[in-house]
C-alpha cells in the first residue's frame, strides 16, 4: 500500500541497488562453477520509448522463467495506474507500457538480479512523472507485483502492490 510518510532513504537506497547491480554486470568477469572466468551478459537499456508507442515485442525464449511470469498486464492495487510488460529478452531489457489512464512515456524499463530476487524496474518520464521510478517484484503468489513508486518530483518514496489482471484486450 502506499505510505506517503516513507522517508525519501528509500529512494536513495534503491537507486543504489540498482546502480550497484549495473556496476556488477560491467565489472564483467565472474567465475563459474569450475573456477573459469566468463564474462557478464551485457546489459543494455534502451533510450526512451515514444509516448503513444504500442508495446508489442515477444518474449525471448532466452529470457529467464521468473521474468517471464512477471510478463502481463497489472491494475496498481490504490488507483487506475496500468503497468503492461510484454516483452522480456537475456539481456536485461523488458518492454513495457504504462497508463493512468491514458499513456505515460516509459524512457526505460530492464529486469535484475539482486538482493532482494528477481525485479522490474520502470521508469516514467513524462508531464507530472518526471524520473518517476518503479522497483517491483513477483510476490510469491504470483499474481501481485510488489515494491516501491519512487517520486523524486515529490521526494517520495511509496510501497506499492499492482495486481495481475487475468483478462485483457
Amino acid at each position: 500500500m502506499v505510505n506517503p510518510a516513507r522517508p525519501s532513504a528509500c529512494l536513495s537506497a534503491a537507486l543504489l541497488f540498482i546502480l550497484g547491480t549495473f556496476a556488477a554486470f560491467a565489472a564483467g568477469c565472474t567465475r563459474d562453477g569450475d573456477g573459469r572466468r566468463v564474462s557478464a551478459p551485457e546489459v543494455v537499456v534502451p533510450a526512451t520509448t515514444p509516448k503513444a508507442a504500442k508495446v508489442e515485442a515477444a518474449a525471448d525464449p532466452g529470457a529467464p522463467a521468473d521474468v517471464l511470469r512477471m510478463l502481463g498486464r497489472w491494475l496498481r492495487s490504490d488507483g487506475t495506474y496500468v503497468l503492461e510488460l510484454r516483452g522480456a529478452d537475456r539481456s536485461g531489457i523488458v518492454q513495457a507500457a504504462y497508463f493512468n489512464p491514458k499513456s505515460i512515456n516509459v524512457s526505460r524499463s530492464i529486469w535484475l538480479r539482486g538482493a532482494e530476487g528477481t525485479q522490474v524496474v520502470v521508469e516514467l518520464n513524462d508531464t507530472g512523472y518526471p524520473g518517476a521510478t518503479y522497483v517491483l517484484g513477483l510476490a510469491a503468489d504470483g499474481d501481485r507485483l510488489v515494491g516501491k513508486y519512487n517520486q523524486p518530483q515529490m521526494g517520495q518514496s511509496f510501497d506499492v502492490e499492482f495486481i495481475r489482471q487475468k483478462k485483457f484486450p
